[in-house]
This record gives structure tokens, sequence and C-alpha cells, in this order.
């Protein structure tokens, strides 16, 4: 069992600041007001090496809060000419959508502070994405010229660690950033994830600082296992600290029923009134999100909405073809 350890107190801006290279800490300041109360809280413990747990809610800056360190460091090894290729940071996403969202919010800071921030001699951070989507030409030239920070699925790094070409590139990793956890720990999928966490331990050389963030987690107790558990370098290694804001965004709930007794109603009658209201829904909104649980539901949805006459509706799963699904996500 790991030795938990919730952070109480925060660090200020200036101590912030203070403990950032000039680059990027003069990008901070251009794009942001100021650090988040989890920022505050979780960006020391990183910058500390100590394993982290942040539970915070949506919105309130996890993932700048674990990547702000890495893009420091990164930086600083591209400015005194000691960054070397090879993969420094994993980040894992539960789903590829996220995992693509992700490398767009990445390569954008970077190209900012590489042309406003940086001298001209300071060398290129990358970022590589490698998951179910990935092409054979693509996965090779992770090979060839491998990223600083790789982002990718439970899956796509357990099919990478099967391969012997796959593992000399993570030789420096030195940050592992799992998302999501609440999703992963209490599944097969998360499961599948330990066991590649496992290997990462032995064909690594060095410990690896491991980071899990979540807007919702419980027991964190359990989590916290989860994210150390195959770490087995040296006692220490065992300790996490947990970094834990509550105060979740204010919902609007409504459950919507056609009729008490659904035993009673036809299921095209129950669809029918459900579109009718998604159909309301989406009239009175400027972006919604609409979840079924199977794909043929989602076609058909999709396909009566169109009919009802809305414009811009679109279906997203996992069976689509590529270029459709990256598609439907930039228009969203």
């Amino acid at each position: 069992m790991p030795e938990l350890d919730y952070v109480r107190e925060s660090s200020t801006t200036e101590e912030l600041m203070e403990n950032l290279c000039q680059p990027v800490r003069e990008w901070f300041k251009d794009r942001f007001p100021d650090f988040t109360d989890p920022q505050k809280m979780a960006i020391p413990q990183i910058m500390q090496g100590n394993h982290l747990l942040l539970c915070s809610p949506t919105g309130s800056g996890k993932t700048l809060t674990a990547f702000l360190t890495v893009i420091d460091d990164l930086v600083r090894r591209s400015l005194d000419g000691s960054l070397k290729d090879g993969v420094s940071c994993i980040y894992i996403s539960p789903i590829k959508a996220l995992a693509n969202d992700i490398q767009k919010n990445l390569i954008g800071p970077l190209n900012e502070i590489r042309e406003s921030y940086l001298p001209k001699r300071a060398k290129e951070i990358r970022v590589g994405l490698r998951t179910g989507d990935t092409s054979q030409k693509e996965r090779d030239q992770i090979l060839r010229n491998p990223p600083h920070i790789l982002i990718t699925t439970p899956e796509s790094l357990a099919l990478g660690l099967a391969s012997k070409r796959f593992r000399p590139i993570l030789a420096g990793l030195k940050w592992m950033i799992v998302d999501e956890m609440h999703s992963l720990v209490p599944t097969k999928r998360g499961t599948h994830l330990a066991l590649s966490l496992a290997l990462l331990d032995h064909v690594i050389p060095n410990p690896v600082q491991r980071i899990g963030i979540s807007a919702t987690m419980e027991p964190l107790d359990k989590v916290a296992e989860f994210l150390v558990a195959s770490d087995a370098s040296d006692s220490d290694s065992k300790k996490v600290k947990i970094a834990k804001i509550s105060g979740a965004r204010r919902l609007d709930l409504d459950i919507l029923l056609p009729t008490p007794r659904f035993t009673s109603v036809p299921v095209k009658e129950l669809l029918d009134y459900n579109v009718d209201v998604i159909k309301d829904l989406v009239e009175a909104h400027t972006t919604t999100l609409v979840f079924v649980n199977t794909r043929s539901m989602t076609e058909t949805v999709v396909q009566k909405l169109r009919l009802a006459g809305l414009q811009g509706v679109e279906g997203h799963h996992g069976s689509m073809d590529k270029s459709i699904r990256l598609d439907v996500e930039q228009k969203l």
C-alpha cells in the first residue's frame, strides 16, 4: 500500500514564476492572468519529483498542471543544448479523441514558446501521437525521429512495448501522465495498463515520476496504489502526494421520462419521443453532445435528427473512418 500524503499548502504566484525558466515564465505571463488553485498546489510537488494524484474539477487547468514542469524542463534542455532525441514524457489517454485534443493543445504552446521566446539555435521540442489511428508510416517516423512527448492510449502503449524497436526510444523517460484515471482503474483496460506500467519498469533504467489526473477519483488510496504499484525501485517511490480540490461546477440536471411504464410503450414510440426532446434541446443551445450506447443507435439518432430538419448533426464512434471521425471532432 503506498504512503499517501495530502498536499495542504500552496505556493504563491511569485514562487512558481521564480522556478520557471525565463521563456516559459514570459509565455505564461502573456497567456494567463494567474495560476489556478490546483496549479499552486500541484505544480510544486511535480517540480520536486514526487508522484502525484491531482483531483480537481473540470476546467481548473489540470492538463497544464501536469505538463508545465515537463515543458519547462524540455525548454531548459533545448536552451543549453542537452536535449536529445527520445521520449521524455508519456501521456496516456483512455480515448483517442482526447489524445488528439491534447496533441493540438501541446503543439500550440510549444510553437508559441519557440517562435516568440526562444533563440533560433534552440532545438525543437516535438510531440508525437501513437494510437490505433496512427498509420504504419507515422509509427516508423516515431521510431526514426522520436518525439520528446508521446501521447498514446493504453492499448497502443502495450503494442509498442511488445516491439524491441520501440523500447530504446523510452530509455530517457522521466514522466508518465495518466489522464482520466477514474475511467481506467476499475476496468479491464486499467488492468491492461497496469501490466504495461510494470513492464515499463523493467525496460527503463531509471525511475519514472508518475502523475495521475482526473476530475473524480475515489477511493483515493486505491487509485494511488494503481499509480505506483509496479514501481519497485525503492521504498520512497511508494509515496504519493495527493492534491485534491473540491468544488464541482454547478449542473442543470433533468431526467425526462416519456412514461412511468416503459414496458407498455413500443420502442419506436420511445425513440421518437427522445428525438423530439433532443431536437428541442439542440435548437435551444449552441453545442449539444448526445450519448447513446451502441453504434447503430448513434446512426439512427443522427438520421432521425437530420430528417427532423436539424443542420450540422454528425455521428461519432470508434468504427468510423479515421478521416471522417477527425473531421467531426474538428467541427465540434
